[in-house]
Formats: structure tokens, sequence, C-alpha cells
């Protein structure tokens, strides 16, 4: 807009500029034609006194001027002129180059007006009268030159010159009168334009500065948007939580009332983003904050915190009771199936909650209470709330001294690895052992893998320490093999986490190779949830892993949204039976029909079967009826050191195991 008004204004100045100047060039035109007819008529005079011959050439020289106009005012009258004569005319006529096309611009387009055509005509009728004063002079120049000048003939055509002369001058006047005209009309003409132009102009100006200003609104709207709010989701950020829960702080002090937090994260979201890609991941969190919004009160702040970390602030909330069903009512909408790509997912939020003024005095006292409830929400077990209490400090402190420990504990040779023998019931043989993580921490002692793998995996700290145990395990068993106590398999957990590292085949082949044990000894155990959520890539990856001789065991089975149509795709060997379904058996008849399907199921599609958790002999009895292949519990063997494992192993022969009490 800015623009097309300046070329406007450019438009209408140059525009009066090349009138004026039009004008100006035939007033001064017609002042060299006024003075050069009358000096031509001068020296005329003095030509037929004197009969000097310079006289003569002084007038053709005068006479050039008004001549070489009428040569451009006639080619200017011609329907296609040539404007190369129009300009040899009005140079020779004595006006500048620069004037020429100014003026048969102004002779072409305005020769309509009526002050032009008046100054037409004096132009026409003063040409008539030059080319008879030429003529007079020509017959003067005869007479004079003739061998017996006349003095009577040479008078005659002086007067003849004299009254051509005299009836120049009115006609000279009229030209005048008509520029002078054409000049007045062209000054009142721009000033019209002008005028009436300003008004206009001026409210396009004003429009113009309106947009200018709204233009600047909306980008000051736009960076405060950027400033304040997070770009994937379009949620408040972090900054904007801060500022407006700062003022809530005060509003609700001043008033003795309460506010609350409800900080929530998404369970297990980094295995989504490992191993489903960051694309999907990113769509997951839109789809939460989605939901967020939907699901919350009018007038609640939702807010992301960054990562998969989100905040509801509730005012004017009624008791604990309200907050807690509120929170719960989170849990399970948000809890619904996602749909990412093509699949339905489950996933769960965890929720923890502070309460202005008794968990904290300020807006960094209450996001830190309500992070470490929300921690602890994670740490119950996970798709819950909690609400916070001064205790939870404590456990949160030690998991934080905890997760510093355990990132030097592989390299300070912390870690080591029990073993559980798994038997086949047919025969009471141990024909594989589970190897299972153990910390043994310099200060705490042994500590529980349920109180440091959940921390492994949140923190990625369970891809080198998985390496680890896949080194170990297959470097010992090659080791118990070479001294004679079979072709045992070794099972090895591997987590999420390691199953979506690009380089797990790489590595794998790496630690086999150094082992140097047979790749068919080794069994890699991946729970039914992980291998679902990979969908179609689970196909992919599994059938990698297969490629290089390995066994492949889904652990866990039967916990999961399991899919036979999936489960008969996969490349896998064996299902482990969760221990769920084999704690009731024989008293919970539900779990003996799900366990006999399993079995059932699996061995129509040569599958393996392994229970976990096998505790009674009227477990065992009953998987022995219903051909379970192999199981692993207490009442067989527990976990055991590598010293312990070792001498078990030992005993693990035919005629032994004959005796034993397993095939009582």
């Amino acid at each position: 807009m800015f623009a097309a008004i300046v070329l406007i204004l450019l438009i209408l100045a140059n525009f009066s500029f090349s009138l004026l100047s039009s004008v100006r060039a035939y007033v001064g035109g017609e002042s060299l034609w006024s003075k050069a007819q009358k000096d031509a008529v001068f020296h005329l005079q003095k030509y037929a006194a004197g009969r000097d011959p310079g006289e003569l050439r002084e007038f053709r020289a005068n006479m050039a001027i008004p001549l070489g106009d009428h040569e451009a005012r006639t080619e200017m009258e011609k329907s296609n002129p040539d404007l190369d004569k129009v300009r040899q005319g009005f140079i020779r006529g004595g006006n500048h180059p620069d004037d020429v096309d100014g003026m048969f611009n102004l002779y072409r387009r305005f020769k309509w007006v009526s002050f032009m055509q008046r100054a037409i005509r004096a132009w026409e009728a003063g040409d008539h009268l030059i080319i008879r004063l030429d003529q007079a002079a020509t017959q003067l120049q005869r007479a004079i030159e003739s061998g017996a000048p006349s003095a009577g003939s040479i008078q005659s055509v002086l007067a003849k010159i004299s009254g051509i002369n005299e009836e120049l001058t009115p006609i000279e006047n009229q030209f005048d009168d008509a520029l002078g005209d054409a000049s007045r009309a062209t000054y009142r003409l721009l000033q019209g334009i002008m005028l009436a132009a300003t008004p206009g102009l001026l409210l396009f100006g004003i429009l113009l500065s309106l947009r200018i200003l709204q233009q600047r609104k909306r980008t000051e709207d736009r960076v405060n948007h950027i400033a304040f709010h997070d770009d994937l989701t379009s949620l408040p950020n972090r900054l904007m939580l801060n500022r407006t829960l700062d003022q809530a702080v005060s509003r609700n002090r001043r008033a003795g009332t309460q506010l609350a937090i409800l900080f929530m994260d998404v369970d297990r979201f980094k295995v989504i983003n490992d191993s489903l890609g960051h694309e999907i991941g990113d769509t997951l969190l839109r789809q939460v904050a989605d939901r967020l919004r939907e699901h919350s009160r009018e007038g609640d702040m939702v807010a992301r915190m960054g990562g998969d970390e989100f905040v509801v602030l509730i005012e004017n909330h009624d008791n604990l009771k309200h907050l807690a069903t509120c929170a719960q009512r989170l849990v399970e909408q948000l809890g619904a199936p996602y749909t990412l790509g093509r699949r339905d997912y489950h996933v769960t939020l965890s929720i923890g909650i502070s309460v202005f003024p008794s968990d904290g005095n300020d807006s960094q006292a209450l996001l830190k209470a309500a992070d470490v409830a929300m921690y602890r929400a994670k740490a119950s077990g996970r798709n819950n709330h909690l609400f916070y209490s001064p205790s939870m400090n404590v456990d949160t402190a030690e998991r934080l001294e905890l997760e510093s420990d355990l990132r030097h504990a592989l390299e300070r040779g912390e870690f080591l690895l029990h073993y559980q023998p798994k038997v086949e019931i047919a025969t009471g043989l141990i024909t594989g052992i589970e190897a299972l993580l153990r910390w043994e921490h310099p200060l705490r002692g042994l500590i529980s893998p349920m109180d440091f793998i959940p921390i492994a995996e949140e923190t990625g700290l369970i891809v080198p320490i998985g390496e680890w145990v896949l080194a170990t395990a297959c470097a010992r068993n090659k080791v118990w093999q070479d001294q004679g106590f079979g072709k045992l398999s070794v099972a090895v957990n591997l987590s999420a986490r390691q199953f979506a590292d690009p380089m797990l085949l790489p590595k794998l082949t790496r630690i086999i190779h150094e082992s140097g044990l047979d790749p068919s000894s080794l069994e890699l155990e991946i729970t039914e949830s992980v291998v679902m959520s990979h969908g179609e890539c689970a196909v992919a990856a599994l059938e990698k892993l297969k490629s290089i001789g390995v066994l492949i065991a889904i652990d866990d089975f039967g916990t999961g949204y399991s899919s036979l149509a999936y489960l008969k795709r996969f490349p896998i060997d064996t299902l482990k039976v969760d221990r769920s379904f084999i704690r009731d058996i024989p008293s919970d008849s539900g779990d003996k029909q799900i366990t006999r399907a399993i079995i059932a199921m699996a061995h129509s599609l040569k599958l393996k079967v392994v229970a976990e958790g096998v505790e009674t002999q009227d477990q065992l009895a009953f998987l022995r009826a219903q051909h379970c292949d192999s199981a692993q519990g207490y009442l067989l063997h527990r976990p055991l050191p590598e010293e312990e494992i070792a001498k078990v192993l030992k005993l693990n022969r035919p005629d032994r195991v004959a005796r034993s009490a397993v095939l009582a």
C-alpha cells in the first residue's frame, strides 16, 4: 500500500511536470519564433537599403526558426507523423531537444482543447504569413540582383513586407494569449487534481497506517504466542505457566482460597518415542494435549512443561475429593487408545497433585511438590494419581541418589548375574538357564531389580547394561559347555530400548563371535507388549535376529494385547506363559482353561511352551498333563549365583535326575 501511494504521487508529479514543461517549451518557442521573425524583417529591410549579402544571410538564418516550427507543425498534423522530422523541425526552430517529446505529446493529446485550438489557428495563420514573407524576400533578392534594379519595384516589395509584418503582430498576440490561457488552465487543472487527490491520499495513508498498526499488532501477538506457547501442541509453555501460576498464587493468597497443580507424565513415552519414531511421538503428544483441553474444566489452565510432561492449574475447586475425581477422570480419559499411524496404542498417565498453600507457598514449590508426587505415582505402578506428602521428598532424594550410583555401577563392576534353570517337564533335565541381572551396591548391598531396572529404562542406561548382560551370559554359557555341562541355552531379556536399538544386530553378532558361543545356544526373551507395540516393524526386527541363528522367546505371554494374526507371523521359537496364569492353578478354573488354550495354541504353531512361576506340585502335575514343554519356578530352582548354579549343572545328568523328586 505504501508503494502504491508513492507510485501514484510519482505519476501525478511526473504528469504535472511534463505538462507544465511542455507549455513552458511552447512559450519559449513562441518567443524565439517572434524574435526571429522580427529580426528577419529587420535584416531584410537593411538588405534592401544597403544591398549587403550578409544581411540577406542573417535574414535566412532568422527565417529558419519559424520555418522549422512550420515543418514540425505540418508533420504533427499527419495521422502517422514521423517523430524524427518533428524533432528536426523543432530543433531548427531553436527549441531544446529535451523539450521536443513534451511539445509533441501536448500538441497531439490536447489539440482538441479550446486553448490549443486557438494556438494552432494562430500558428497556422503565422505560418502562412511567414511563407509569404519568405516569398517576398525572394522577390526582393531578384529585384536587387537584377541588372537594372527598379526603385519602384523594390519599394513595392518592401511595402508588402511591412504589411506582412504588421499582420504578424496580432497573430503573435493571439498565440501568446492562447498559451497564457493554457498555462493558467493547466495550473488550475493540476491544482484541482491535487486538491481532489489530497483527501483520497490522506484517507489512503490513514488506512495504510491502520493496516501497519494491525500488522504490527498481529506480529506482536505472534511473537508473544511463540514466546509463551508450545510450538508442538499450542498449549501455554513453562514460561506462561510460571507467570500465570505466580498470579494465581497471589490472588488466592489474598482471598484465602486454595488452588491445585496436577503434574502429569505420559507413562513409557520414551519407549514409544524410541521404538516408533519421533514423528509418532509428536503425534501422541498432540493427541494428549487435545484430550487435556477437552476434558479439563473451563477456566482451568492446561500447559506443557516440556517433553511428555503436562500441567493443569485448577482454581475454585471444592475439596480434595473433587480434585481426586478430576485427576481420576483425566487418568481414565487419557488412558483410552490412541490412533498412531494405522494402529491403536494404549498409553497411560501418572499424575501428581499439590495444593496451595499446604504443599507450597509459591509457584516453584508447588510445581516441585506435584512433580515429586507424579514420580511417586509412577513408582506405585503408573496409570494413577497421588497427592503430595512431605514423606515423598525422602523417597525422591533416595531415587536421585540411586540413579546417580546406577550411572557408575557398570564401570565399577557392581553388576552380577544370577541364573534360574529351565527344566524340561518330561525328563526333569535342565535344558536352559535364564540370566537375571543383580546389582551389588557397595553400601546398600544387593538391590532388587524392581528398584533399579525402571530407572535404567527411563534413563537409557538399560542399553549399555543390557549389552554387558548379553556378553557376560554368552561367555559364561560357553565356559559351562566347555566344562561338559551339555548344550545348554542361556536366555537373556531384551528391554524395549534394546529392541528398538538400530545397532542391536551388529552388537549381538559381535558379542556372539567374541564369546565363541553357538548362536543357537542363546535365547532372546522379549515381552509380548514390546513386540506388539512395534507391529509390522517387529516382524522385520525378529527376522533379522533369527538370521544369525539365535532363538526367540515371547515373555509374559497373555498379559498384553495378544493377536494370533501377528503371532503366527512372528519368527519365534518359544512362548513363556506368565506366572499370573500359573499362580492360582489348580483352584482357578479360568486360569486352567487359559493356560490349557495357550499350550494347545503354541503346539499347533510348532512352538515350545515354558511355564513361569511354578511353585507347587499340583501346578507341575497340571502342566505335565497338558504336555507343557518346560517350567521355571521356586519349586524347581531359585535364581542362583554363578558358583551355585555350576554345582546344580554338574548334577544335571539323566541318571541322577531320574531319581530326583521332580519326577516323583
